[in-house]
Parts: C-alpha cells; structure tokens; sequence
C-alpha cells in the first residue's frame, strides 16, 4: 500500500513539476499576480475536431493597443492543456497552431470590463477544435479572429460574440467548401 502511495505521490510530483515548468516559461504579462484582481484566468484544452483527441499545439498571445508585446509556448501537455492570464484595458490576439491543421485565433477585449465589475477577476474556459488543413485555405482568414469574447454588462461575465462566431465559421465553411471544389 506504501509502494503505491509512492508511486501516486511521484507521479503528482513529476506533474507538477512539468506544469510549474510551462508556467515559468509565461512571460510576466501573461502570468499571475497574486495581488492583482483585475485579471482574466485562461484555460483549456486544444482537440482535434477529426479525432476529438486532446493534442498540443503552439500558442502566441499577442497584446494589441499603445504597447504591443507578443510571446509563444507550447501547451504544457500531450493532452493539449494551457493557462495563462490577461490583463485589463487591452485586446489580445490568441492563436493555437499545429502542422497540419488550420490556425485558429481568438480574440480577447478586456477593455470594456468597468472597474466596478472586476471584483475577483474572471475566468474564460476554452476548447479549441482544430481543423485539418485544406490545401489553398485563406491565410487572410487564418490570421484573423475566429472568435471574439469580451464582457457582457447584461450577465458580468467574459462571453463569446455569438454574431461574430457564426459570420465568422459561415466565411470559414464558405472558404473550405471553395478549396475543395479545385
């Protein structure tokens, strides 16, 4: 019974230890501060959407507005895990890459979130599906938003624009069907 409490215990350990690593890696802008409340805590997972397979993939966060900054990481498991946190009064780009798939980018306003309505902070859940690449597929598309969430004054949470979504995956399905058609 030791022996397997041991084992439990290194292996806790060993991921640990690897997630703490990924996390070092975050640049200071992307990482937490314990005592600032005015953040936005991104997590999730990346899937493959033929396989729905949880996979890695390389992740750039760019920071739009006055002071531009941009860092990249890879998930911080084979399972396709990443956190990271925002900051207010800004826009960020977030894209997810991995060969053979198309490059999707989200994008993040923290910019409209008043300063009453940040009490704890926010917490913004994400499952990337990442598509197969098709030959000839717009990189115009690829480097824009596929999705934009920001704060909703109705509900006080960080939501997705669900108007933008469905014109953007509407222009993405019109594209793939064109690349298909050659």
């Amino acid at each position: 019974m030791s022996r397997v409490f041991f084992l439990f215990f290194i292996a806790f350990q060993f991921l640990s230890f690897h997630s703490l690593a990924q996390k070092k890696s975050l640049p200071e802008w992307l990482a937490a501060e314990k005592k600032n409340n005015k953040l936005v805590y991104v997590n999730g997972v990346t899937i493959a959407n033929d396989t729905d397979a949880e996979m890695p993939t390389r992740i750039t966060v760019e920071l739009i507005g006055t002071e531009t900054k941009k860092a990249t990481f890879d998930t911080f498991s084979d399972k396709g895990n990443f956190e990271f946190f925002l900051r207010p009064n800004a826009i960020y780009h977030i894209s997810f890459e991995k060969d053979g798939y198309l490059t999707k980018m989200l994008e993040v306003v923290t910019d409209n979130i008043p300063d009453k309505d940040w009490k704890a902070g926010f917490s913004l859940e994400l499952q990337v599906s990442m598509e197969i690449a098709v030959d000839g597929f717009s990189e115009e598309l690829q480097t824009s938003p596929y999705a934009r969430c920001m704060f909703s004054a109705k509900t006080k949470k960080i939501e997705f624009d669900k108007a933008f979504s469905k014109e953007s995956k509407a222009n993405w399905e019109k594209e793939r069907v064109r690349c298909l058609k050659k």
